[in-house]
């Protein structure tokens, strides 16, 4: 007798794969054990550091030999699996990894895992008039295996392939250019002249590790002047607009003779699994009537004679996602952490009840027009407003009230208020001063509460919190 429990797909076996996985595990009612499909030998996904040749082709995490968390752990965390509670609170990236390992293991997610497995492709097939199913193909030691599921949960990530904007003049510079996703560490760059075209997290703290090693550091950037003093080696400067053999040039017009470019710009969206409308690979091993039905099915746009760019793999936003996770059109198909600027852990555990429940049929979605409808307004609006298309899906200070709306209508317990908190909190120091904010520690007391505590340095309390006399005697409570 065929199972009436749901089959579901988890591609990938990082932070929000395992969140997947641990949550179908515990649906055992509803659902079958999860396949796990994982291009890579472990768990860990972008917290796995390699130390790969610059430029090497499979390079996949973005891990640079130094780099620890600029989040405290006390809001990384699943909320069902908590930290060392001893380590501190910004952590070395090889704990993180460790934490992961862990939390696969306490909840026996690595017998479901297939390693060394990546998905070749992913694609819809019409079941009667109203059902779809899923085709996955995967590679597996020279073999293809194609398998049917319910639904595919989408858990790769968006921090392995790197954003490279346009820059006039590029092609004839002569120094040498790379992304921050493949830096490792700053010995390399010694007594070098170094531009950074970016601020965000990577490109500071990058240019902070560079500055006692290159002959000079020049941070790069658009929007409003950082709040605080760089380092004696490392100035400030607006965006790289064009190039030649021995300069940049930037946008006031100064022109800085380097040796070294580094992009810290960011990531593109890409799942190279999801074959283009009308394209198939020979010998997947379908039928004929799959074919058909595939052909009928695929289509990532909105409606029919809509001028809505597809999925874009230039500058990376995604088309057309219900509240940034679920395919508009294709609602057993969503995409776990496609949002930027977001504390993870904690919106990978919202995200994934979410949508486990609405194939249970717990949570009902809207009707699939109506979906479309909100998604091509959201995206409108967005492209009306003159940001890029890569921030269709950016949260940032909305990922709070996104997570609640999440946990409200699934019925589900919401994040503790305390992690917005001290997510505020830590944002401030960080802006204020990214060379001392990593040394103090967090203690969450309660639902609403925590404090603030120093490694007992004068420097640290003053430099990250403001003046001693400021705060409460023993130490700053949220």
């Amino acid at each position: 007798m065929a199972s009436s429990r749901l089959r579901v797909a988890v591609i990938g076996a990082g932070a929000a794969g395992l969140g997947s996985a641990r949550h179908i595990l515990l649906r055992s009612r509803n659902f079958e054990p999860p396949v796990v499909f994982e291009m890579t030998g472990q768990v860990g996904g972008t917290w796995v550091y390699t130390e790969e040749p610059a430029y090497a082709g499979n390079t996949h995490s973005s891990m640079y030999r130094d780099l620890k968390t600029n989040l405290p752990k006390e809001i990384m965390e699943f909320p069902d699996f908590p930290f060392d509670p001893s380590l501190p609170s910004f952590l070395h990236h090889s704990e993180v990894l460790k934490y992961l390992e862990d939390y696969t293991d306490t909840f026996f997610i690595r017998p479901h895992i297939r390693f060394n497995t990546p998905v070749v492709s992913v694609y819809p097939v019409l079941e009667d008039q109203e059902r779809i199913s899923w085709r996955v193909i995967s590679s597996s030691q020279g073999e293809e295996v194609l398998e049917k599921f319910d639904a595919v949960m989408v858990c790769v990530g968006h921090y392995s392939y790197p954003y490279i904007p346009d820059i006039r003049g590029i092609k004839d510079f002569q120094g040498e250019i790379l992304h921050s996703h493949f830096y490792r560490y700053p010995e390399v760059f010694s007594s070098r002249s170094i531009v950074l075209l970016g601020s965000g997290p990577s490109g500071v703290d990058i240019a902070m590790e560079l500055s006692a090693h290159a002959k000079y550091v020049i941070l790069s950037h658009r929007g409003p002047p950082l709040k605080w003093t760089p380092p004696e080696n490392v100035s400030l400067a607006p965006p790289v607009v064009s190039a030649t053999r021995n300069e940049l040039i930037f946008e006031n017009g100064t022109q800085v003779e380097a040796d070294t470019l580094i992009f810290c710009t960011g990531y593109k969206y890409n799942y190279p699994f999801f074959l283009p409308r009308n394209q198939r690979r020979a010998g997947d091993g379908l039928t004929d009537s799959e074919e058909v039905e595939y052909e009928d099915v695929l289509d990532w746009g909105f409606l029919e004679g809509e001028d809505i760019e597809r999925p874009d793999r230039g500058e990376g936003h995604l088309l057309p996602l219900y509240k940034h996770l679920i395919h508009a059109r294709y609602p057993t198909l969503c995409f776990i952490g496609a949002c930027k600027i977001v504390v993870p852990f904690p919106l990978f555990h919202c995200q994934a009840q979410f949508f486990l429940l609405t194939l249970e049929g717990k949570c009902p979605l809207p009707p699939v027009e109506q979906m479309l409808s909100e998604s091509r307004k959201e995206y409108i609006e967005h492209r009306n407003s003159g940001l890029p298309l890569k921030y269709l899906h950016l949260l940032g200070l909305n990922q709070w009230n996104y997570n609640q709306w999440l946990a409200d209508t699934a019925g589900i317990e919401p994040l503790a208020p305390v992690l917005e908190k001290l997510y505020d909190l830590t944002r401030e120091f960080r802006s204020s001063n990214p060379l001392v904010y990593r040394k103090l520690n967090f203690k969450i007391l309660n639902r609403e509460e925590f404090e603030v505590q120093t490694d007992g340095t004068e420097e640290a309390y003053e430099k990250g919190l403001g003046k001693k006399g400021d705060q409460e005697p023993n130490g700053h409570s949220g």
